[in-house]
């Protein structure tokens, strides 16, 4: 049997290959244009369902951007749901809204939106894969595109034929298969009128593609698809080996928070295209300043849409810009010192005790910080650092700036932002992280003593 010609036993006999690895009685979400290749991708989906007790439904994004248009894909959909009895999830999206906040395409805008949202259902419906209509013509076009703007071998695959739970069982067909299957089985679908607009390269691209005689034609499909083989096998060696290396050059590597310590001496023996490699993926593409970053004093980083990359001595310290923001500039009110129910991004506790203690006995026995109660104003504020704050060490001579504090134990621009600091009601501050502040040590007149317990 001819395996390039698509039809329901090719089409399983794909699906059911390690590279898909989709197994009897999978919950698959198929993403539903109303278009040609996704109305086909439902329909093949639906005859071999009852074979392998897959449980189908479909999820519609409407972008609203050619009005009429998106709202009539929209209520198509609903339509064979129905019909179908298959459960539809629908989400629509201020598009331009977001385009415009974050400076992106519409049609990367759309990617970014799209994808988010299939990552939320998955979740949310214990998904086991969410099945797009992307096929063989959908990765050349890509192919070029990528080729167009500059690109290193793992955009030349052009689509991925799986990103963790996003398939594509389309990948291997080429579009004319797709409608021939369509016309055989009298499959209806929704013509999408920005298809055949050439403001958009991928449809330039596509246009030119389609110009070729069948001939050539025939033959530039073959060579691609054994081209694409060869590349994926040679991208696999190189992920390989930068899967060597990230262990050697890793001190630590956590994945809840995101966070990931890198030696500064390994990668400076490292070429610029294993750097471009390990670091292109978290938005670091330049490889200069990457390299600049190695003899930078400590402190210094770069910034990309997601992450920061923080040179700390001898090492760099890639973390989300999410989790880092976490600590950055906020302030807990305590307005009592019964904190139980509060919502605080530390543990700590508060104890007074009415009349002298055997300090030394109680540390023995749990770590306790012990201040002045008497100077103690509420409400109490914990927050981060900030610029100009000082305090007075305990145990040392006169005032300090936090940096210089900072600076002198060596804590890293990340280590920094994580450290809390308690603040008196006056803007005092009482202790940073577990140093407490000279102006309430307990002293020889000290009546009241408040115990602080914090981790």
């Amino acid at each position: 049997m001819n395996m390039s010609i698509l039809n329901e036993i090719n089409f399983v006999n794909n699906i059911l290959k390690e590279e898909f690895d989709i197994k009897k009685n999978n919950k698959i979400c198929i993403a539903v244009s109303g278009g040609l290749d996704s109305m086909v991708l439902l329909h093949l989906f639906l005859k071999i369902s009852n074979i392998l007790s897959l449980s189908i439904e479909i999820a519609h994004c409407n972008f609203s951007l050619r009005q009429l248009e998106s709202h009539q894909d929209e209520q198509f959909i609903k339509d064979v749901c129905y019909k179908q009895d298959i459960l539809c999830h629908i989400k629509k999206f201020n598009i331009l809204e977001y385009s415009h906040k974050h400076k992106l395409s519409i049609q990367m805008s759309a990617r970014k939106l799209r994808y988010k949202w299939f990552d939320k259902l998955i979740k949310a419906n214990d998904y086991d894969y969410v099945a797009l209509g992307h096929h063989l013509n959908d990765s050349i076009e890509t192919f070029f595109i990528n080729l167009i703007r500059g690109t290193g071998i793992k955009g030349l695959l052009g689509i991925p034929k799986k990103n963790r739970k996003i398939i594509r069982p389309l990948y291997s067909f080429k579009k004319e298969e797709i409608l021939n299957y369509a016309k055989k089985n009298k499959i209806i679908f929704r013509y999408d009128s920005s298809n055949t607009n050439i403001k958009y390269l991928r449809n330039e691209i596509r246009f030119i593609i389609s110009s070729f005689s069948p001939s050539i034609y025939y033959s530039f499909y073959k060579g691609f698809k054994k081209s694409i083989n060869f590349l994926y096998q040679e991208n696999s060696l190189i992920e390989n080996k930068i899967y060597e290396i990230k262990k050697e050059i890793t001190l630590v590597q956590t994945q809840d928070p995101f966070i990931w310590k890198i030696k500064c001496n390994k990668l400076q023996q490292l070429s610029s295209i294993y750097l471009f490699k390990l670091f292109f993926q978290y938005g670091f593409s330049n490889i200069k300043n990457i390299k600049k970053l190695f003899y930078a004093q400590s402190g210094k980083q770069l910034i990309s849409n997601q992450y920061r990359l923080i040179k700390n001595r001898e090492e760099l310290i890639l973390i989300e810009n999410q989790i880092f923001n976490l600590f950055k500039h906020k302030t807990y009110i305590i307005t009592n010192l019964n904190v139980k129910n509060m919502l605080l991004p530390i543990s700590i506790q508060f104890i007074i005790y009415a009349k002298k203690i055997n300090i030394e006995k109680m540390i023995t026995r749990q770590k306790i910080l012990f201040i002045d109660f008497e100077k103690v104003q509420l409400p109490l504020k914990l927050r981060t650092w900030r610029k100009g704050d000082i305090f007075y060490p305990l145990n040392m001579t006169g005032k300090k700036k936090l940096s210089k504090y900072y600076k002198d134990n060596k804590l890293s621009l990340l280590e920094k932002e994580k450290t809390w600091i308690l603040i008196n009601g006056n803007d005092n501050i009482i202790l940073v992280g577990n140093r407490l502040d000279n102006r309430f040590k307990i002293t020889s007149t000290t009546k009241t003593i408040l115990g602080i317990i914090s981790s």
